[in-house]
Order: structure tokens, then C-alpha cells, then sequence
């Protein structure tokens, strides 16, 4: 029999949601009134005890206030049907101040309020996670490098993250699974809704596969959309030491995780380009990232070994 998800109460995820209605009301917010000993819940009790300063906490205490005033009746039936769907779905919710809730995660400038999770809990606790991410349409010796390295990983005790996207990320997670090593899906959709549906199949395996994870930050019955891809890219990164982006144009959508990586202070690194467009990508992260750069023509394992340790020595 499956066992039941782990769940908060429908209170504290009513009172999350909102909160997460508040304009501007971000997941460094959240973690500012986790830090400072309170809930959600608490907030909503009593605005004046929020711990954020200055005119920005004055405003939110006047616009939670007027939230509690109108009631919020609205985010207690929200929860209360997401939870049952989670219970539906066998998906776990985790929220800030719960022991399973990743650790790289929260430590990073993006530690999402609430995290629909399908598949085990413990998997979330490994530190070493690497994320590869790169193009839909990766081909070549970058394809075969990506599958290198993210296997080469995996089998060095390191959890593969990525986006479920077709090309790079499911090159990338399917190299972790045949070595017999973890993988986490970042879904830019809610976890009733696999995406793409071009992997359904991918995901079929995966929910059979005890080293596969699901992760959202968005509720059941959110469809992937441009927001919520680059709200993934974020939290792909969020989750990771350090990215490996195996190819990529300069416009492709790989490079918003590398932005998302320089703002999160993540190393990068990248297979050398070749000159061709959809490699100007990887030229202009090796220039901007000098000593990161590996050759995609062959496997360079001494290199990778030695930047996963330097990795490894920031945990």
C-alpha cells in the first residue's frame, strides 16, 4: 500500500497562500518570518508582529491587515482542495519550518513558500546536486557530453537536477537514473500535469523509479506557461551547487538558468562551442566564467572530477 504524503495542516497552507497573495510578499519574505521564530498563521493572527522593518513592513502590515479584514475564506477552500488532491496523487507538501524541506533551498535567494514533492522525502536532503540543463534540441558531441557527465556524476554520489524539458534535461536525467543515481525533476507545472507531454513516458518510469523525485512550486492544475518555465529555470539553480549547461544559444531558454546562477552566486560551467549559432551560448558563458570550460569532443573526467570537488568543499 502507498503510504499517505506528508501534509501540513489545511490552517498553515491557507495562511501561506495568503500570504503569497500580498504584492511583493516573495519567498525571502517568508523566510524572514520563519527566521524570526513565527508562522503564516501567526501573521495573519496578529500583522504588527511581522518582522520586517522600515516603510516596506509598514506597507505589508496595512495590506495584510485589510487581507484578514476581507476574510480568507478563499485560500481555506484553496487549501483545503489541494490538499486533497495531494492526498489523491500521493504528493507530499512541504512548507517552511518542516524538516524535509531541502536544504539547499532554503539557504538559496529562492526558498519557495510551498513545494509539491512526488517520491521519496530523503532525496531531497543530498547537498551534492548538481543541475544540467541545456537545449531541447542538444545534438552531437554535446548530447553525448551531457550524458557523460551527468552519469559521471551521478555515480560519484551526486543528485542530478533538471527540467524535465526534452533534449538536454532529459538527456541529463535519464544518464543519472542508468547509473543507478538519483534525479530531481523541477516541473514548471503542477504535479497533475507532467510537461511535456511528449515525456509522459519518461515520467511513467520515473514515478517506478525510487531515485526520482517530482518537485513544483506550483499548485495542481497550474499549466506550464513562459512564467512558470523561468520560475523553474530559478529553482533548478536554487537547488544546486553549482550548473552545467551543455549547450545552449545566447537566446536560448538554457541561459536564463545561467543568469539565475551568477545571481545566486553558483558556479557554471559548459562544454567549449563550436562556432555554429546554437553554441553561442556556451561561448559567452566560458567568457564570462574563465577556467569552467570543458571540451565537448571528448570526456575530460579529471576536469569534471575536480570542479565537482570544489563543488562539494562549499557544503
Amino acid at each position: 500500500m502507498e503510504r499517505s504524503p506528508h501534509l501540513p495542516t489545511s490552517a498553515d497552507l491557507a495562511a501561506t497562500y495568503a500570504l503569497e497573495s500580498v504584492k511583493q510578499f516573495g519567498p525571502q519574505k517568508f523566510r524572514e518570518v520563519r527566521d524570526s521564530g513565527l508562522t503564516p498563521t501567526d501573521v495573519l493572527a496578529d500583522p504588527t508582529r511581522l518582522p520586517i522593518g522600515g516603510k516596506r513592513g509598514d506597507a505589508f502590515r496595512v495590506e495584510i491587515t485589510r487581507l484578514v479584514r476581507r476574510g480568507i475564506g478563499e485560500f481555506e477552500e484553496r487549501a483545503a482542495r489541494q490538499l486533497d488532491r495531494a492526498t489523491h496523487h500521493g504528493v507530499h507538501v512541504l512548507l517552511h519550518g518542516d524538516a524535509a524541506y531541502p536544504a539547499n533551498l532554503w539557504a538559496s535567494n529562492n526558498p519557495v513558500p510551498v513545494l509539491y514533492v512526488r517520491g521519496e522525502l530523503a532525496l531531497l536532503q543530498q547537498r551534492r546536486a548538481i543541475a544540467c540543463v541545456g537545449s531541447r534540441g542538444i545534438r552531437g558531441d554535446y548530447e553525448a557530453r551531457q550524458r557523460d557527465f551527468a552519469a559521471f556524476a551521478a555515480g560519484h554520489g551526486w543528485t542530478v537536477v533538471s527540467g524535465f524539458a526534452l533534449g538536454a534535461d532529459s538527456t541529463a536525467h535519464r544518464a543519472a537514473r542508468d547509473a543507478g543515481g538519483s534525479t530531481v525533476c523541477v516541473m514548471p507545472s503542477g504535479l497533475d500535469r507532467p510537461f511535456p507531454p511528449e515525456n509522459k513516458g519518461l515520467w511513467n518510469e520515473f514515478t517506478t523509479y525510487p531515485k526520482a523525485v517530482m518537485v513544483s512550486e506550483f499548485p495542481f492544475g497550474t499549466p506550464a506557461a513562459a512564467l512558470t518555465l523561468r520560475k523553474r529555470n530559478k529553482t533548478i539553480v536554487a537547488f544546486s551547487l553549482g550548473v552545467l549547461i551543455g549547450q545552449s544559444s545566447e537566446s536560448g531558454g538554457a541561459m536564463n538558468a545561467f543568469r539565475f546562477a551568477i545571481e545566486q552566486r553558483k558556479p557554471v560551467a559548459t562544454f567549449a562551442g563550436n562556432g555554429s549559432d546554437d553554441t553561442s551560448g556556451n561561448r559567452k558563458i566560458a567568457a564570462e566564467i574563465s577556467g569552467t570550460e570543458f571540451p565537448a569532443g571528448r570526456r575530460d573526467e579529471g576536469a569534471w572530477k575536480a570542479w565537482l570537488q570544489t563543488l562539494s568543499s562549499s557544503t
